[in-house]
Formats: structure tokens, C-alpha cells, sequence
């Protein structure tokens, strides 16, 4: 029988309690609500948030990596949604990911997608001149679907009202993606940007855990945005980089940016209070489940804005039982479906999900996360549930009157 040796000074133990809630697992009760809570835990392989904060607590820390948890867990926080003592899992696992022991273990596309980041300021390793190269080929298809030659995507033009940062796929496997946002853009009759001195609205950093790289990826979007003497960076839908820039940036830099940040879902909701955005909901006549990405919703308190976008682009909106801060992940998070080898896995880690899905016997679902869009549109195909799904802001766009 193996024995194991444990150490109350070690680098992961030096990382946490630094707080008084959420790294705070010297308090941790041992009652098991975060493992009531998970929906992997009593799946085939699945991660047990307990026994991840014990080991952390007794100081096993080369045998918490080795047990791979750490990179299975999804990092969603619905296991601690009810800590009683506010330990949050977010915390414990990103600081777990980072240490010396688990470098190796990060996974390749992840990795690499980091290097490109930093060295080409997006995921895809384009360069400047791609990036010029395929706004500008958009940008002409654009004018011509509008039939105005004044509706532009244009890029690096300072004093506009917004500064956009898109989705990888928007300027990769999905450019209509960005069309659609255009669109938007358009019927708002406000100036707007791309830039290419930062092209797009991840920040990995934040999934291995390692605050220098996520800082860093974080100031160069400010200090781009900054100097470009924007009002307003509008995000795209992506979940984690909603967290990052919305919850975390003004820890990341120790001040708060020179201008406000918000979602495209959201901006739409504004402008269209203001009756400035005007949709047809009969181009879009059914009703149509919604779900919460985990980054946005419960990491992050942005439950409201996508619903009543949907609400007015749709015959009517169906919650997923259970749904706000209790909502299941969809599988995908905490870098899982950036890994392109854990295809199998995540099947697997949204089988919850899938489940939800099937019980509401809706054709139709939404989501404000491309990423969770993604797993979400996989889940239908391999569980058979014949639902399209598509992004809130995607939806607002087709029904748009101009």
C-alpha cells in the first residue's frame, strides 16, 4: 500500500489562503455540498471537489495534480455556489494549475494558443497583415450585402463611440459571425472599431491559472482601447473574457480602465430601450430555451440582458430547469473545449446538460457564450435532440428592422 507524506508548506498552500472567503480552504468543513453540486461528480471519470480542497489542504500537492482533477474539473463554481464557508473552486484549481508540478500537463492547443496571444495579440497566430487582410475582405462583402457603401467594418479608428473585440471564429471559421455584429453596429448609427494592434477577446492566462500572462493580455487590451480614445469596448459573446474583463480587470491592473466595458447582448438591450434597435419577433416564431454560460452568469451576475434580448426577438423565452446561479455547465468550460482532445470527454461532462436540453422539448436554444455555442450544438448532435442553437446576439441581428 502506498503511503503519502503530508506537508503543510508547500507552493500550492503558499498560494491560498490569502483570503478570508474564497482561497480559504483551511476552513473547509468536509460537509460534501460542493459534491452534491457538481454534475460531473457522479459521472463516468469525474472530478471530486472535496477530496480536490482536502489534498490542497493536506498539503498533497504532487498527488492533486496526478490525479488530473485539476485540469477536469470546468471550473463552472456551482459545487461552491453554497460553500457555507465561501470557498470558491474557481480559485483553488486555477492556483492548483499553476504550479511548477502541472506546467506539463496544460494542454497543447491551450499552450500554443497562449504563445500566439502574447506574439500576435489573438489565439489564431494571425499576423497584422492577415488581420487587415481579412477585415477589409469582410468589410467590402459587408457594404454590398447592406447595399450602402457607408455601412463599414473598419479598423484602428480612434475617437469611435466602440471599440469591438471579436470572437477568434469571428475572424477564423465563422466571419458571418462578424457580419452579424456589423449589423448591429449599423442600426445603432453610432462609430465603431476593430483593432488590429489587439484583435480578439480571449485571455488564457486565466485558465492556467498564471495572473502574469492574464494581466498581461489583459493591459494590452486596455491600453489599445485607451489609445484609441474609445467610450466603450464591447465584448463579444464569450463567457470567460466577460469574467476576466468585467469582474477581474480592475484587480488585474490596480485601477479601473478610462472607459466602460459591456457585452454585445447588453448593448443591445440598451439601445434598444432607448428605441434606437427594433426587431421583428416573427422572424424568429417559436419559443426558445436559454442558456446561462457559467462565466456570465454565475461568476459574473449577467443573467438579465440576454433573456429580455431574446424575449424581443422571439415568440416567447423557456427556462432550463435548474437555471441562473444554479444552471449546469454546458460541459465545455475551464479550457475544456479548447483542448480539441477531449471531444469524447466533454460528451461526457454535457451529458447533464443534454439532459436539460431534452426535457424541454423545444427545437430551438440560446446561449451568450460561442464557446458554450460550440459544445452546446455538439451535444445536440451526438444525444440526437434535434435543437439548433444559436447565440443571443446572432438571433438579434437576423430579426433586426433597419
Amino acid at each position: 500500500m502506498e503511503t503519502a507524506i503530508l506537508e503543510k508548506d508547500t507552493e500550492l498552500s503558499r498560494l491560498l489562503n490569502r483570503l478570508t472567503q474564497g482561497d480559504n480552504i483551511d476552513e473547509c468543513l468536509t460537509c460534501g455540498i460542493c459534491n452534491s453540486r457538481c454534475t460531473w461528480f457522479d459521472q463516468q471519470g469525474g472530478p471530486v471537489p472535496r477530496q480536490i480542497v482536502r489534498m490542497a489542504v493536506l498539503g498533497l500537492e504532487q498527488e492533486l495534480v496526478d490525479s488530473r482533477m485539476l485540469w477536469d474539473c470546468l471550473i463552472c463554481n456551482r459545487c461552491t455556489q453554497d460553500c457555507p464557508m465561501g470557498i470558491d473552486m474557481d480559485q483553488v484549481v486555477t492556483r492548483g494549475r499553476s504550479l511548477a508540478a502541472a506546467r506539463n500537463q496544460i494542454p497543447e492547443d491551450i499552450s500554443k494558443g497562449i504563445d500566439h496571444r502574447l506574439a500576435h495579440r489573438n489565439v489564431n497566430g494571425l499576423t497584422t497583415e492577415e488581420f487587415v487582410d481579412t477585415v477589409e475582405w469582410i468589410d467590402e462583402e459587408f457594404a454590398d450585402d447592406m447595399e450602402d457603401p457607408k455601412a463599414r467594418i473598419l479598423h484602428d479608428q480612434p475617437d469611435c463611440k466602440f471599440l469591438y473585440l471579436p470572437n477568434p471564429r469571428e475572424l477564423g471559421v465563422n466571419p458571418l459571425h462578424l457580419t452579424a455584429m456589423a449589423r448591429l453596429f449599423y442600426a445603432m448609427k453610432e462609430t465603431w472599431t476593430l483593432s488590429s494592434d489587439h484583435t480578439d477577446v480571449t485571455n488564457w492566462g486565466y485558465f492556467v491559472g498564471n495572473h502574469e500572462v492574464e494581466e498581461q493580455i489583459a493591459r494590452r487590451v486596455v491600453e489599445t482601447a485607451e489609445a484609441l480614445n474609445i467610450d466603450t469596448l464591447v465584448l463579444s459573446e464569450c463567457g470567460h473574457a466577460y469574467h476576466v474583463l468585467k469582474c477581474r480587470i480592475a484587480k488585474l491592473l490596480g485601477r479601473e480602465p478610462g472607459f466602460r466595458i459591456i457585452s454585445i447582448p447588453e448593448l443591445c438591450v440598451e439601445y434598444a430601450k432607448k428605441g434606437v434597435l427594433k426587431f421583428d419577433p416573427k422572424v424568429h416564431p417559436y419559443e426558445i430555451a436559454y442558456h446561462d454560460p457559467c462565466n456570465i452568469a454565475r461568476k459574473s451576475g449577467g443573467y438579465d440582458a440576454p433573456r429580455e434580448l431574446l424575449a424581443m426577438c422571439c415568440k416567447g423565452v423557456r427556462e432550463l430547469v435548474p437555471n441562473r446561479e444554479n444552471g449546469v455547465c454546458c460541459g465545455g468550460g475551464g479550457g475544456m473545449l479548447q483542448d480539441s482532445d477531449t471531444t469524447k470527454k466533454r460528451m461526457i461532462t454535457g451529458r447533464p446538460k443534454a439532459d436539460q436540453m431534452r426535457a424541454t422539448g423545444l427545437e430551438h436554444l440560446a446561449t451568450a457564450c460561442l464557446s458554450c455555442h460550440r459544445q452546446l450544438g455538439e451535444l445536440s448532435t451526438h444525444y440526437e435532440l434535434g435543437m439548433k442553437v444559436d447565440t443571443v446576439a446572432a438571433l438579434a441581428s437576423e430579426c433586426l428592422v433597419l
